[in-house]
């Protein structure tokens, strides 16, 4: 296997000291994919659990439609499981190599991290992106804005211990020196902006720049992806051995998964719906935050190549660019980390899907 070197100066934290690697693998062995459910014929896989990278937002609509639909079920699965995440919680990736689930939802960073902390031998692959392009900006106030990457220096930038390796990255393939900005350690949230605290900070343009528009700034965003970062996230990631042992049990996921997220794209109010009143009801969510949010993520999903060949695949260009792009973070890189044989392969068989 080759891997492409490069040192690691900024590490994610906690991860460094992960070392368990994967013992077991799918929903349970005796779940297996190709089971069958009496006289039906249909498959019959048991629990699907899945790890989410972050608490329940629209970034999983598609999920909460598979699920709320019925997808999950037609396609052999007895009951679904999606596991919040958020800044406290154990990585998806981590808890999938060291669990029995059957596929987890991360992103390059973080994935890249795992595969570097466990070195070559880390069994894990990138099987889908529901992203096609990265949501992180760099946000700031329309008064005092970080339009490009050079107005950066002289200001303070608030930065999330998870979101370093991003920002410094950042700063490096945009040949800005770290002493030229000065950094705020935050939690996530980035109101300090609004106080002063900071001129700019870097998250989502889909959820933390969105939170502070709501409270009535005017924010600039300047998106990594237009600035030499342009990776793909939203990342499904599984182990080597589910692909080898449960492959079916994995495209039936992606299926109904993609099934999911048609239905998300169609009518993202009633994903909006869904969200703030069932799936992430114990977080208070605002319906106005997870509708922007709704609009804004759409188009990170879209573009010509899914418009041909179906949602959550990836190109040989993005995948390219992805490797180059967590590459310039500072990590080791197994260079067949993306596995697309298992989506394609469901395009393959159900061509109806490509069109959403």
């Amino acid at each position: 296997m080759h891997t492409r070197t490069r040192s690691h100066r900024h590490s994610l934290t906690g991860l460094a000291a992960l070392g368990v690697l994967l013992l077991t693998s799918c929903s349970g062995d005796d779940a297996a994919a190709d089971s069958e459910d009496g006289a039906s014929g249909e498959a019959s896989y048991g629990a699907l659990e899945i790890p989410l990278s972050w608490v329940k937002t629209w970034e999983f609509a598609g999920m909460y439609f598979a699920e709320d639909s019925g997808y999950y079920e037609e396609a052999g699965f007895e009951s679904v499981n999606l596991i919040s995440g958020g800044p406290s919680a154990t990585p998806a990736a981590t808890q999938l190599v060291t669990g029995d689930n059957l596929a987890a939802m991360s992103n390059p960073i973080d994935t890249a991290s795992l595969i570097e902390a466990e070195g070559e031998d880390a069994p894990v692959k990138i099987i889908g992106s529901v992203f096609q392009q990265n949501a992180f900006s760099i946000f700031s106030l329309a008064d005092n804005p970080a339009e490009e990457p050079a107005d950066l220096e002289g200001m303070t930038v608030g930065v999330a211990p998870g979101n370093e390796p991003a920002f410094y990255a950042f700063l490096e393939v945009n040949d800005i020196d770290e002493e030229d900005v000065e950094v705020v350690s935050i939690q996530g949230d980035a109101g300090g902006l609004l106080t002063g605290e900071f001129d700019a900070s870097i998250g989502f343009a889909t959820n933390q720049a969105t939170a502070i528009e709501l409270e009535g700034a005017e924010v600039v965003n300047m998106m990594l992806a237009d600035h030499g970062l342009p990776f793909a996230a939203g990342s499904i990631v599984t182990t080597e051995e589910n692909i080898e042992e449960n492959r079916d049990e994995l495209k039936a996921f992606l299926e109904a998964t993609i099934r999911g997220w048609q239905d998300a794209l169609n009518d993202p109010e009633a994903g909006v719906e869904m969200t703030v009143e069932d799936h992430g009801a114990d977080q208070g969510l605002d319906p106005e935050h997870q509708q922007l949010t709704a609009e804004r993520q759409m188009e990170l999903m879209t573009n010509e190549w899914t418009d041909e060949n179906g949602l959550l695949t990836m190109s040989d260009e993005a995948v390219d660019d992805t490797l180059e792009a967590v590459e310039a973070v500072g990590y080791e890189l197994p260079d067949d980390i993306f596995d697309m044989t298992l989506i394609n392969e469901v395009y393959e068989e159900n061509p109806d899907l490509i069109e959403y």
